[in-house]
């Protein structure tokens, strides 16, 4: 069965610059689908080919088995919110909500109704009088995303739309757009080139790297599967050491490896093929660190304390660092720069990654 939104081969090209390269991705309907990736990989391209404000050079774009790849941005049931939020400084509140749908010859009384809809569900009914101005923040957030839910999209389409804000508001507002998109059974596309975000909003991540799409899955199967080095560091912190020699032991891989100065475990998995260059990821989170015992030996070089985590860096023997977190129970921690510390994480913590 078609996806709710299928995009096909799809490619963007500016002169000699190809900013999109081949795409096929399918979105389903009610997704909250998030597009991630560094500044420059295509991702905003992409998101505005979607709207009808950008030419594909080549492909189909399809919504519910409909071609529309040629139809025009204000002929698709789409609407954009940008993060400059574009909001008229002369306008009340209401009338900046309203713009749209005077511009698409609605009578008053729908008009209205829709105002009063929108404003009740983004919590704007007792600033509607008031101008852009006037408004936080957060506030005129909130007036940017009811002017594009007004008009009823099939697609809401947010092009980095929480950029402005600051951390705590930007983190209340990501769970209130989650709130919003679930309660409207909408389907969201966002455009963000932050990892956090991405993983407290999306049900699907696509991670993209100049112009292409690397992986797509659910926040924890591209965190805890990456198919690649470049997923496996941008999403998160990891810990990527090559790999050597490996022997199979019942349902594990002992892997010796010179960068790591040792020996690890993995869990076996015939995904990656041994006897070509790999790698072995494991995040900070998975890693043990102990005083006594056996392991990857090294000092700790750098403890930083963040509140509701200690981070440790540490120098191994080999001389590669490797990172370690431990979630603070509120007592001071047992370990010190300085100390002789060996690392170990369980066989189903390592990753292996053939590029």
């Amino acid at each position: 069965m078609p996806s709710y939104i299928s995009i096909e081969n799809l490619a963007k090209s500016y002169g000699v610059v190809t900013a999109v390269n081949n795409i096929n991705l399918g979105i389903e309907r009610g997704e909250f689908f998030s597009l991630l990736g560094p500044s420059g990989c295509g991702k905003s391209t992409l998101l505005r080919m979607i709207a009808g404000f950008e030419t594909p050079t080549s492909g189909a774009i399809r919504l519910e088995g409909a071609d529309v790849t040629d139809v025009p941005a204000h002929r698709r049931p789409t609407n954009m919110m940008f993060q400059s939020y574009a909001l008229f400084p002369h306008l009340t509140v209401g009338k900046n909500i309203a713009f749209g749908l005077h511009q698409d010859g609605l009578d008053k009384s729908e008009i209205r109704k829709r105002i009063d809809e929108v404003s009740e569900k983004l919590q704007l009914t007792a600033l509607l009088d008031r101008k852009p101005a006037q408004l936080s923040g957060g506030q005129r957030q909130r007036v940017a995303l009811a002017r594009a839910l007004v008009k009823r999209p099939k697609v809401l389409l947010l092009d980095e739309p929480l950029g402005a804000l600051d951390k705590n508001l930007r983190t209340e507002t990501q769970l209130e757009l989650v709130r919003l998109q679930r309660e409207l059974g909408l389907t969201f596309i966002i455009v963000t080139h932050d990892q956090h975000e991405a993983m407290t909003v999306s049900t699907r991540i696509a991670i993209m790297k100049q112009g292409q799409v690397l992986q797509v899955g659910s926040p924890s199967d591209v965190y805890e599967a990456p198919r690649s080095r470049y997923v496996a560091k941008f999403l998160g912190e990891t810990n990527v050491f090559a790999g050597g020699r490996s022997e199979r032991d019942g349902e594990e891989l002992r892997i010796e490896s010179d960068e790591a100065g040792g020996g690890v475990r993995a869990a076996f998995t015939d995904r990656v093929a041994l006897d070509r260059p790999f790698w072995v990821s494991v995040r900070p989170e998975r890693v043990e660190l102990t005083t006594s015992g056996s392991g990857l030996e090294g000092t700790v070089e750098q403890l930083t304390y963040t509140g509701v985590e200690r981070h440790y860096r540490v120098r191994l023997k080999s001389g590669a660092t490797l990172d370690a977190r431990r979630v603070n129970l509120g007592a001071e921690s047992d370990l010190r720069v300085g100390d002789r510390v060996f690392a170990n994480w369980p066989p189903q913590a390592s990753r292996l990654l053939a590029e």
